[in-house]
């Protein structure tokens, strides 16, 4: 964490925080847990349930970003679930723009 720290330049990081990017990170968010809890409802499982595991842990930083998310919703016991989620779904991200990158910005 020294060395990290020590060697990140704290002005670029705060300089990136930016209202149009905080803004788009809460708009990615929302639809992460809107969407899953829709898909959850429709195919039988508890929306909450299902907007965290599917939608929340899967857009976070892994194992770390996994507990923090279900500890937050003090939901640990969906652990297994989450840990799908995130190397399923962080997979599928990866694939998914290996293919569209190209394609929008080549």
């Amino acid at each position: 964490m020294g060395i990290g720290i020590a060697y990140t330049d704290l002005g670029q990081v705060i300089s990136a925080f930016t209202p149009i990017y905080l803004i788009l990170c809460f708009l990615v968010v929302l639809g992460a847990v809107v969407g899953t809890a829709l898909v959850g409802k429709l195919v039988g499982f508890y929306p909450i349930e299902a907007a965290i595991t599917a939608g929340l842990c899967m857009a976070n930083m892994g194992g770390t970003g996994d507990v923090a998310v279900l500890t937050a919703a003090n939901r640990m016991e969906l652990m297994p679930f989450a840990q799908i989620s995130s190397r399923l779904g962080g997979a599928f991200i990866i694939l998914l723009a290996t293919f569209l990158v190209p394609i929008f910005f080549g």
